[in-house]
């Protein structure tokens, strides 16, 4: 059975693990009347499990609606969307988080985000660049009550690409370290996991192999480290070192799917590895949702290193 496979059908419907008080048949409605309620505005958004992102890099949360409809008749459900969809609208209309700010508070805003690679509907009016397969690195204006992306026009505006990626790291850096833990591996070794709940706890992968405060480990070797990115709130690496690597890299690419396909803002599923200058994707998966670690070329020399160690 594939890891993402569905469950069974005489089973009770499980709760969305986004949106939390509905099914998953019920959160997957309310998306679908989301998504058809932007494009009757003319926004033609990318939907995802707990927001909409348009193509100016705005971003539209689900949580209220989704909680509105909870409480409703599912037949008041369109309404309701459209509702809510014209009021966001309306609000988003009337303010331009880049119009007027002071560029140095507006650095100190600023953050790197890591997104999987279709998350805008056009790519390319974003600066960007990619970090692994399927993931890139984007900009984000995080406000109290707003988190844009950066377009060309607002990064040019704001000082380039260069100087707001360097603040972004910067404020990365500058986050407390929530929570660590570090996972045993099913035959031997453990990898380390950073959870938070700030939407920019995934994004410290780009910190590696900088280790969060408190982190007892020394410094990698010359066999790079693995790393995934699961959802936004979730961060996993393990150093390579010796032969309890081939241990972890099962337990490591489950546990990056199993997070992918349970957690909210997802980034990847897979796993990845670090070979000195990039990141190398090291799992696949089937048109049925089977998962399958690829080790070839580089990494199998590393795996053979590792083990004769």
């Amino acid at each position: 059975m594939g890891i993402f496979s569905r469950r069974t059908a005489d089973r009770p419907e499980p709760m969305d693990e986004a949106l939390t008080f509905l099914t998953v048949s019920d959160a997957d409605r309310v998306r679908t009347l989301l998504h058809h309620a932007f494009g009757e505005h003319g926004l033609e958004v990318t939907t995802h499990a707990d927001h909409a992102v348009d193509a100016e890099g705005r971003q539209f949360g689900f949580w209220n609606v989704a909680a509105t409809c909870a409480d409703v008749d599912r037949r008041d459900w369109p309404a309701v969307v459209r509702d809510h969809v014209r009021h966001l609208l309306e609000s988003f209309d009337g303010e331009d988080p880049f119009e007027g700010a002071d560029p140095d508070d507006q650095r100190r805003r600023t953050y790197v985000r890591l997104l999987p690679a279709d998350t805008l509907p056009d790519l390319d009016g974003f600066p960007h660049r990619e970090l692994a397969p399927g993931i890139i690195e984007a900009l984000a204006l995080d406000l109290p009550d707003s988190l844009s992306i950066y377009n060309h026009e607002n990064a040019r505006a704001a000082g380039g690409w260069e100087l707001l990626h360097r603040a972004g790291l910067e404020n990365l850096r500058a986050l407390p370290t929530e929570q660590v833990e570090l996972v045993d591996a099913h035959d031997g070794g453990a990898f380390h996991v950073l959870l938070g709940d700030s939407v920019h706890t995934a994004s410290r992968a780009l910190l590696l192999p900088e280790l969060p405060a408190g982190v007892d480990d020394a410094a990698p070797s010359d066999l790079g480290w693995l790393m995934s990115v699961p959802h936004r709130h979730q961060l996993c690496w393990h150093v390579v070192r010796d032969a309890t690597v081939v241990s972890v890299v099962n337990s490591m690419a489950r546990f990056t799917a199993l997070g992918y396909s349970d957690g909210v803002g997802q980034v990847s599923p897979h796993l990845y590895w670090w070979n000195g200058s990039a990141y190398v994707q090291l799992t696949r998966f089937d048109d049925e949702g089977t998962m399958s670690i690829h080790v070839d070329g580089d990494f199998a020399d590393v795996l053979q290193r590792a083990m004769g160690d």
